[in-house]
């Protein structure tokens, strides 16, 4: 075998010889009632304006509402743009309508996400990774499967490869993000950022400082990143775990046996809870983008499977 088919035959391994076919409706499920609590998570800042509020103007537009004249806000389009993408992540996540769903969440994400960050100034990149899942759903066939569309028409079901290429691009964009910020962390601050004295110290007092101090000398918030930023031993320790946690995680691309994948999620989680506990980087709920790694199509049987046993059980029970 030449190299050049040789190549073509770990691409295809990678890519198409991973899930069978129902496993990409059943992830389209399962991300979408995820989706639902990120993006509120996300967006709530915006619901302390009042729908009836007067109009005001941003100081400092992202650059999308630059290209599009949009400098001002009009209250009660917050609202609106919320029920709009709560109503396209339900048929998404239902399977009805599923493509234009996805394009409507797409298009909301982006004026809600311009709203708050021409309000607060500051570029937030955690609709990024969601929006990449979002487009790969789009592209895919997630349509065909386990939705109300697939049920309706009686469909032809998919190639177990036209479901696994979608899933297997999604896991290795979600992994490839954390590989990226390490080397972003280590092109801007060196090894610095991992060390006891250095950037994570930085971050966790500026952070926990932003809001003063109360008047018993304690801080107003993030009072566990505060006291940990004086233990800088620690800070190395935890750093040093950051640093093993993000050079590595593209392995997990390569592992089939389920407990090492659960056991890659449950530390993903972590890190995330850690992050919002002692900085407040709000990517806690984050983790949910983690069904794509998964068959959950296997999962629901399982779970449906033990369920029925146990009402069967209790049928028996109560008959007796």
């Amino acid at each position: 075998m030449n190299s050049t088919a040789t190549s073509r035959s770990l691409i295809d391994r990678f890519f198409f010889d991973w899930f069978p076919a129902e496993a990409l409706g059943a992830a389209r499920f399962y991300f979408g009632i995820g989706l639902s609590i990120y993006l509120t998570i996300q967006f709530n800042q915006l619901f302390q304006i009042s729908a009836f509020g007067s109009e005001f103007h941003y100081t400092l537009p992202i650059w999308y509402f630059g290209l599009l004249g949009i400098d001002h806000v009009t209250p009660w389009t917050i609202y609106a743009a919320y029920v709009v993408l709560m109503a396209a992540i339900a048929l998404f996540t239902l399977g009805k309508w599923t493509k234009p769903a996805i394009i409507a969440i797409i298009l909301a994400i982006f004026y809600l996400k311009g709203m708050r960050d021409s309000i607060s100034g500051d570029v937030h990149h955690r609709e990024v990774p969601i929006v990449v899942c979002l487009l790969l759903f789009l592209f895919s066939k997630c349509d065909r499967s386990f939705g109300l569309d697939a049920r309706k028409r009686g469909e032809n079901p998919i190639e177990d490869w036209e479901a696994s290429w979608p899933l297997r691009a999604m896991q290795l964009y979600i992994v490839m993000f954390y590989f990226w910020a390490l080397v972003a962390k280590v092109r801007l601050s060196g090894l610095d950022w991992f060390t006891g004295g250095g950037r994570i110290q930085d971050v966790l007092l500026s952070r926990a400082l932003r809001d003063g101090f109360n008047p018993d000398g304690t801080v107003v918030n993030l009072s566990l990143g505060y006291e940990l930023a004086q233990h800088p031993n620690i800070i190395f320790w935890i750093g040093s775990l950051v640093f093993v946690f993000e050079l590595f995680a593209p392995v997990i691309l390569f592992v089939r046996n389920i407990w090492l994948r659960v056991l890659f999620v449950v530390g993903a989680t972590i890190f995330h809870q850690a992050n919002w506990f002692l900085m407040n980087v709000q990517f806690y709920f984050y983790p949910f983008v983690f069904v794509t790694f998964f068959n959950m199509a296997a999962v629901t049987r399982l779970v449906g499977g033990k369920l029925a046993l146990r009402r069967a059980r209790t049928a028996v029970q109560e008959g007796v």
